[in-house]
């Protein structure tokens, strides 16, 4: 399941909030701050990439991603993983994802997605925290998971020294059309989220829970500066 199955389109028209643009010139900025207690493996891509750009981050360090204009992709942290599991960009190990797109007119639209599963507590801070045009309370908010849902037992992932190192989602656990909003429940109005995301949001109601999951979880704001701070 792609977390990307809802375009960021489909975001544009679910948010109609008027946001303060910055000059289209800013070049898009993202500092990932690591606050766990090891070094983490950060990664970073394009939504249509399967596998990113990896770097260490050193426990208390910070490393800023330059990506252009008009990028849309993820950024992630593990503290654990090997091989092609340290630059999988969520669909194969499941991993907290920070989510953007940046548009030319100098607006972003940002989120927090467990779509896929999770593995760390994750908050995204936006730079502005202008609340113009503001009408639902999403302007230029700062959406986090400071401590994660419980993984439900037979959902953990582990890495090879066997230790738990994330969780899957409803979706990449049965990998059926009713958990992943495909076939015959892929829509806005067909797909309403479970049991299962409904835990997740309960714990963490600012996260993407699942694919369709716009209406709590998407964000916008005139800048093009974050950061994401993980753990």
């Amino acid at each position: 399941m792609l977390t990307y199955l809802i375009p960021f389109l489909t975001l544009c028209v679910c948010m109609t909030i008027a946001a303060p643009v910055n000059s289209t010139s800013d070049q898009p900025t993202i500092i990932v701050k690591n606050q766990c207690n090891s070094t983490l493996k950060v990664g970073y891509s394009k939504d249509v990439d399967y596998f990113g750009k990896v770097v260490n981050v050193a426990a208390g360090s910070t490393y800023t991603i330059h990506p252009p204009v008009g990028w849309s992709g993820r950024v992630w942290g593990r503290e654990s993983c090997s091989g092609d599991r340290c630059f999988d960009s969520g669909m194969g190990s499941p991993a907290s994802l920070a989510e953007f797109h940046f548009l030319d007119s100098g607006n972003t639209f940002y989120d927090i997605s467990f779509v896929d599963g999770y593995n760390l507590p994750m908050v995204v801070d936006p730079a502005s925290k202008s609340k113009s045009g503001d009408t639902d309370g999403r302007m230029c908010s700062t959406p986090s998971c400071k401590k994660l849902p419980e993984c439900p037992a037979g959902w953990e992932t582990y890495d090879n020294d066997g230790n738990v190192s994330g969780c899957k989602s409803a979706c990449t656990k049965f990998n059926t059309d009713e958990y992943c909003c495909t076939g015959a429940y892929n829509g806005q109005d067909l797909c309403s989220g479970n049991q299962y995301t409904k835990q997740v949001k309960d714990v963490c109601p600012d996260v993407y829970s699942y694919a369709y999951d716009d209406a709590t979880s998407v964000f916008m704001c005139g800048t093009r500066t974050f950061t994401v701070t993980i753990c």
